[in-house]
């Protein structure tokens, strides 16, 4: 239904920006740092730092080529699962139709929900890490915030108080849909008397 080009398209289009802190030990390759966007997966939210997915990452001792194609790994699987979501998923999408020159010739409608996707990706990964130094140095990041911040906050009577990443990803994903899938508003009469 779409090329590896077309996937990549996507996925390159935003970068995991430079390092925040001095002493950062890793060599990011130019392609991960700078999107062609010019976006970040931290405007998307402020933990997604590469700082902070390196005291995720179950080996500390990491070097560099694994740490960026760790990057790259999390960045074309959330263009692939947006993919899945906008064009595989959708009952409007022709199942034999090719979609990478749309894709391609507008890659724009696909920022916002892989900049969501990765986020909820890298949040996910700290909820799930073990490694206990990130535990340590991230104490104000308690898994029930985190989740929080993925899921949302509904109050008693389930209504969304706060939108969390999952949201924001829905509604970029449906908001994708909408442009390459539009629905033709139909209008039929009939005489009522």
């Amino acid at each position: 239904m779409y090329s590896e080009n077309a996937i990549s398209a996507i996925a390159n289009r935003i970068g995991w920006g430079k390092p925040q802190e001095g002493g950062f030990t890793i060599n990011l390759d130019e392609a991960i740092q700078n999107g062609t966007s010019k976006r970040n997966f931290q405007s998307f939210h402020q933990l997604v730092t590469v700082e902070n997915i390196l005291a995720a990452l179950p080996d500390p001792a990491i070097g560099d080529d694994d740490f960026n194609a760790k990057l790259y790994e999390i960045r074309d699987n959330a263009a692939r699962s947006i993919l899945t979501l906008i064009i595989d998923l959708n009952p409007n999408s022709i199942s034999n139709k090719d979609y990478s020159s749309v894709i391609t010739n507008n890659p724009v409608l696909f920022d916002d929900a892989l900049g969501n996707a990765v986020a909820i990706s890298v949040l996910e990964l700290f909820i799930s890490t073990q490694r206990r130094n990130f535990r340590e140095r991230s104490t104000q990041m308690a898994v029930a915030s985190l989740k929080v911040e993925i899921e949302g906050w509904k109050n008693e009577s389930g209504i969304t108080v706060a939108n969390g990443l999952g949201q924001k990803l829905d509604k970029a994903v449906t908001m994708a849909t909408e442009k390459l899938f539009p629905i033709k508003k139909t209008v039929t009469f009939k005489q009522i008397w």
